[in-house]
């Protein structure tokens, strides 16, 4: 978004770029089904070794996924953390929830005393979230709910028959069941073609049906002719000049290992929450000793991330026999249950705040039950056949709150690859996120008992990091003592350095972050174009001579 809105404005931008450019053509799945592949989708067991979380798989390219960069885990803490540093980054193959936050979330902590509240309010970022919804394209309907505002959409996806069946059994619990926000077109948009609902859509889309940076945000910031985009430059550290200020990037050329500098009047850093943390405190120097603008201290701190997992699973006897259907439309989510906890006493639950679930089930490529049914041939196959439409599960959506116990910071002793010192990461789930995975696993249980379905267990939560929805490292406020951002995401010590990323967020809420960190980027970016023109970036360019 920073390129694209940079770019627009006139402005010679140079964008580094940790991975390779994909060609969707050759990396992604192009509709293939496993058995047309060797390993049936799951990949070498050699590459799986290798693998971090879900990433690997033969629908994708090998390095489309990070497998270079190595992080550090502090002794007792457990982070999944499965990157893509392809251009695009982890848009290539998102799950497209695209819900805005809401002012009862900037406002969280007048509510219920906990920590601060956000420097800004619904009303000043909402025209930007309009404006991105209307450039990306988001399905979805008008929903009049406080926890999740309304936006400007294209027609949903339809609900299917086990969506029918569920709804009618959380009205009886008294729990919303809508379409979900999505990013994901159900009518052709700005020239990008509708989605034909071939499923797998977190394995990259060859068409460009739903949102992602290389097709709806970098195509337009090269026809500007103000882009440079570097590829496999990973960024070791941002440089000053003699006062202090951002006067360019060093990074390392992936492909030769050679050492390299860029420079700039203004540098912007949207490397993920935790990667962008990880370049400002390595950008150490006479007039930044802990990492460049981090007077505050506050500079990888505030972690916080998203608590997934299945809350609960079974299946809708009701369907046993019915004719098979594609439910797997969007392999994603189709319908969302929006927080409905704490909206009217924020003290209502034992725990503060609220989370959401993403439903699924129904006919897959694969049946997760295969293991449930004794006996093998005809009879084995007959009732995978039956049993295919029948399947549900919930996955939570929790989100976890600011603690000092949750960080990143850089290992003292180990260094990646490419000789840069890597990101350490100190997490816990707290407490209050814990009562809301209780709390989701009870309602699952009913949930199930009032749509008429056989609940038959849950899971237990993911590891932290695995949503890749971390945010807090570079918290926006007002008082430098405490923040390292403003509220348009310049940082309080060094006016030309800004943060575009989900750094700047206070916290997770129920919602994902991607179109937050959409809207929020968007502000900055024009913020920034602002100070151009007001010739606030006065960082003088290195010659290159």
């Amino acid at each position: 978004m920073a390129i694209k809105t940079l770019c627009e404005a006139g402005l010679k931008v140079c964008a580094l770029n940790a991975g390779r450019q994909l060609d969707p053509a050759k990396d992604f799945r192009h509709h293939r089904l496993p058995y047309d592949m060797k390993f049936r989708g799951f990949d070498s067991p050699e590459r799986r070794a290798q693998s971090v979380g879900y990433m690997d798989s033969e629908y994708v390219a090998p390095d489309a996924w990070e497998h270079e960069i190595a992080y550090a885990t502090a002794e007792g803490t457990r982070w999944t953390w499965p990157r893509s540093n392809a251009v695009g980054g982890k848009t290539n193959f998102w799950g497209r929830s695209a819900a805005r936050m809401a002012e009862i979330d900037f406002k969280a902590a007048s509510r219920d005393g906990f920590d601060v509240d956000w420097p800004i309010s619904y009303d000043e970022i909402a025209p930007y979230y309009t404006r991105v919804e209307e450039m990306i394209g988001v399905a979805s309907t008008i929903q009049n709910r406080t926890s999740n505002p309304d936006g400007r959409y294209l027609p949903p996806i339809s609900f299917r028959c086990l969506d029918h069946i569920i709804e009618a059994g959380a009205k009886k619990s008294g729990i919303p069941y809508l379409p979900d926000r999505i990013a994901q077109l159900t009518k052709e948009h700005q020239g990008h073609p509708p989605c034909h609902y071939c499923g797998n859509c977190t394995e990259g889309c060859d068409v460009g049906a739903f949102f992602s940076s290389p097709y709806f945000l970098l195509p337009t910031a090269h026809a500007t002719g103000n882009l440079e985009l570097r590829t496999n430059a990973v960024a070791r550290e941002i440089l000053v000049d003699s006062d202090g200020r951002a006067k360019g990037v060093a990074y390392i050329d992936r492909t030769n290992r050679a050492e390299r500098e860029v420079y700039a009047k203004a540098v912007v850093v949207a490397a993920s929450c935790a990667t962008t943390a990880q370049i400002m405190l390595n950008s150490k120097s006479r007039h930044w000793p802990s990492g460049i603008a981090n007077s505050s201290g506050q500079l990888g701190r505030n972690l916080c991330d998203h608590l997934y997992g299945t809350s609960g699973y079974g299946y809708l006897p009701q369907l046993l026999g019915q004719p098979s259907f594609p439910d797997n439309v969007s392999t994603a989510t189709v319908a969302w249950l929006p927080r409905w906890q704490n909206l009217d006493n924020p003290k209502q639950e034992k725990f503060i705040r609220g989370y959401s679930f993403y439903p699924g089930g129904g006919c897959d490529v694969f049946p997760s039950y295969y293991d449930d049914i004794e006996g093998f041939g005809a009879s084995y196959r007959a009732e995978i056949k039956r049993r295919y439409p029948t399947p549900v599960s919930f996955t939570v959506q929790a989100p976890s709150q600011r603690s000092d116990q949750n960080f990143v910071d850089i290992d003292p002793i180990k260094k990646d690859v490419f000789g840069n010192p890597q990101v350490r990461f100190h997490f816990a789930w707290d407490e209050n996120t814990m009562k809301m995975w209780e709390h989701s696993v009870q309602v699952c249980k009913e949930l199930f008992h009032n749509m008429g379905g056989v609940y038959q267990g849950h899971g237990e939560p993911e590891s932290p990091g695995w949503s890749l929805h971390e945010t807090g490292t570079c918290r926006m406020g007002n008082d430098p003592q405490h923040f390292v951002t403003n509220r348009f995401g310049q940082t309080h010590d060094v006016p030309n350095l800004y943060a575009c990323d989900a750094s700047v967020l206070l916290n997770c809420t129920d919602k994902t972050t991607t179109l937050s960190v959409l809207a929020f980027s968007l502000r900055t970016s024009e913020y920034i174009v602002n100070q151009f023109k007001a010739g606030s970036q006065t960082s003088t360019v290195p010659s290159r001579g």
